[in-house]
């Protein structure tokens, strides 16, 4: 089992948000994963608290920053989504540390289009991609299959089957579903229905890639199926998350691929300023892994590559959590 190195012992303050709007199932998910970290903390032997806020930071004040390093599982505030970044402005107004991105890389990686325009002028691969925001413009896009994700949506909100459009009239359906129910602009890009992989990497300086994990769509028949949506990465009770496989490390047929990956994954992350840990995910062109996505602050659930590949590193989760706030806690003020 891999040493987990304790530069420093801070206290941790494990900060994370409830929306009372939430259905419970909702409520329970997160409580679940509070669960699972501050398990984790007391198997590692850390003081710790745990701080709950909807709408107001103002709990924050009674913890010293020299003394406390914040584990930073804020997501929105006051039910506003996406708003991370507004949470870490306030820690960082506060003289806080805390695990994860900084609200520049936050906002930074909020839109999808601009992410792909930093990964290309890095030369890094990544598909081309168009935002549309008019439905009757969906004839100027000629690459089908196709699949719509909502440009500054995350954690595969807004994604199901129909995400993936084979014809100009199914893409302008498309357009009109992002726009009307999500509010926000469709970015198109060409789906590949390929091998999809997942790469976490953590660390600062230099980071360091986790062997890949592949999400294996096999036993699914229908090219509208081999895809992680929303709905089967948190419906435990859906066909996806039941059946879908998850080999890590991955591929074993290609160990070339798996040096690709882990290659491109730690050059992205510090193309976009990722800090302490994050994830990349990638589909297959040819021999060529292409970026589909890039993710601050991960999810860490059971389905989730960081807790799966570190796993099959040795770590247990409670371990993993340690190195994060090591990376983190080497940010701490003497």
């Amino acid at each position: 089992m891999p040493a987990v190195p304790h530069r420093r012992q801070p206290y941790i303050l494990v900060l994370y948000n409830e929306n009372p709007a939430w259905p419970q199932v909702d409520k329970d998910w997160a409580d679940e994963f509070i669960t699972q970290m501050t398990g984790g903390l007391r198997e590692q032997g850390y003081p710790f608290e745990t701080l709950k806020f909807f709408d107001d930071l103002a709990g924050l004040d009674r913890y010293d920053p020299r003394q406390w390093l914040v584990w930073n599982w804020g997501e929105e505030l006051g039910g506003q989504s996406w708003s991370e970044a507004l949470i870490t402005d306030a820690l960082d107004a506060r003289g806080f540390t805390y695990t994860g991105a900084n609200g520049a890389t936050l906002r930074a990686a909020q839109n999808r289009l601009d992410v792909k325009r930093r990964l290309q002028a890095a030369g890094l691969p990544t598909l081309p991609a168009r935002v549309f925001t008019d439905p009757a413009a969906a004839s100027e896009w000629t690459q089908f299959p196709a699949i719509v994700k909502g440009n500054t949506q995350h954690a595969s909100f807004g994604i199901d089957r129909h995400s993936i459009v084979d014809s100009p009239a199914e893409l302008a359906a498309r357009i009109s579903y992002v726009r009307d129910t999500l509010g926000d602009e469709a970015l198109v890009e060409p789906f590949l229905d390929t091998r999809e992989f997942h790469v976490a990497v953590w660390g600062n300086s230099p980071p360091e890639a986790l062997p890949p994990l592949e999400y294996d769509y096999a036993v699914f028949s229908d090219r509208r199926d081999r895809l992680f949506t929303y709905e089967w990465k948190f419906d435990r009770t859906s066909r996806g998350f039941q059946e879908i496989k998850m080999p890590c490390p991955a591929p074993e047929d290609r160990p070339d691929w798996q040096a690709r990956l882990c290659a491109l994954a730690t050059a992205a992350y510090t193309t976009l300023g990722l800090r302490d840990y994050g994830r990349l995910d990638f589909r297959m062109l040819g021999d060529e892994p292409q970026i589909l996505d890039v993710n601050a602050n991960p999810d860490l659930d059971i389905v989730s590559v960081l807790p799966i590949a570190s796993r099959a590193l040795g770590y247990t989760y409670g371990q993993m959590v340690s190195r994060i706030i090591q990376f983190a806690a080497e940010r701490m003020p003497a």
